[in-house]
């Protein structure tokens, strides 16, 4: 027991545990293991979420890794609902106009902290989002951000708007998309585990990503020149979703149970997770040489003026879903600039 509440999941959890019906059936659940074996977010997140599942259903409810991916990142959302896995994470912004509320979080400069921007954007989902029921077909556990996205390039230092001009930049999904056109570069749809292959081999110049990714998948020595956007230039919403028969047939106790360590829980975990490898990303890239330039205000304002459609669009998207997104947005901006640890 001791170990339990030593774990980083269980200090951040504060969870009463109902009793269970006498008879409840045990589930066990398969959680799609798509990330390296490695990665922090399924070994430092997910794994202690699941022994912390474990105890507060008594053992009724467990869940385990796949041995190998059941399918692609872009189809993690599908795996869930149609069964062929029972737990999930993945991102909206491969789903392009799947999930038009998630992409609050690629709007941008919203801050530095992924924990705190975590945290706010499930508040955020809680108050203006859950009445549009987005998730159909699955139970939502949690929702989170990554790291605030910086500008990561094999070519030349990018100091200014114009430095942009032809780059061939990865992007993934439509914000992104829209964002290095906007900029004047070529946007490369690619999924995050093909980045070592085509930044190796120079098909992209570079990357709007994340220095948590950049360390994850073993990239530094792939990138020369980074632009710090303070606040970022955009971030990665994520989801985490159980199958919902797979939910409505464990015990309503250990529902509630579950529940009790998910949500806000996960968010602020995961968050706090991905910020210490964003540190240590920083700091990877360094000692491997790579120049770090941060954003100057000339060029900040140009990035302000040059992408402010980018909020425009989305709050007018929130509002064909019955959102208030201008509430919602200073909301979660509110709630990031605010948030303690």
């Amino acid at each position: 027991m001791a170990r339990i509440r030593s774990s980083l999941f269980a200090a951040l959890c504060i969870a009463a545990v109902p009793l269970a019906p006498a008879g409840a059936q045990e589930i066990q659940l398969r959680y799609n293991r798509w990330l390296p074996a490695t990665h922090d977010i399924d070994n430092k997140v997910y794994k202690p979420w699941f022994d912390e599942v474990a105890r507060v259903t008594a053992g009724r409810v467990k869940i385990e890794f796949t041995t190998s991916s059941l399918g692609p990142l872009p189809r993690q959302y599908e795996l869930a609902t149609s069964g062929v896995a029972d737990v999930t994470f993945g991102s909206e912004s491969l789903t392009p106009g799947r999930f038009p509320l998630a992409e609050i979080l690629e709007i941008p400069f919203l801050g530095d902290s992924a924990e705190a921007i975590s945290v706010a954007y499930w508040r955020v989902y809680k108050a203006h989002f859950e009445k549009a029921q987005p998730y159909t077909g699955t139970k939502l556990l949690a929702l989170s951000s990554l790291p605030p996205y910086h500008i990561y390039n094999n070519r030349k230092p990018i100091a200014a708007i114009a430095d942009f001009a032809g780059l061939k930049i990865r992007a993934a999904g439509t914000q992104l998309t829209d964002t290095v056109k906007a900029l004047g570069g070529v946007a490369v749809p690619a999924q995050i585990t093909e980045l070592h292959d085509l930044l190796s081999k120079g098909v992209i110049d570079g990357a709007l990503y994340t220095d948590d990714g950049i360390r994850s998948f073993n990239l530094a020595k792939f990138i020369p020149h980074k632009t710090a956007i303070p606040g970022g230039i955009s971030n990665y919403s994520t989801f985490f979703v159980i199958n919902a028969r797979k939910w409505e047939s464990i015990a309503e106790a250990d529902r509630k149970a579950i529940e009790a360590i998910s949500g806000e829980a996960i968010a602020r975990a995961l968050g706090r997770i991905v910020d210490a490898s964003a540190k240590l990303g920083d700091e990877q890239m360094r000692a491997a040489g790579t120049k770090v330039i941060v954003a100057d205000a000339a060029m900040m304002a140009g990035l302000k003026e040059k992408l402010a459609f980018l909020e425009e669009r989305w709050i007018k998207k929130a509002g064909e879903k019955g959102v208030d997104g201008a509430a919602a947005l200073k909301l979660l901006r509110e709630q990031a600039a605010s948030y303690k640890p």
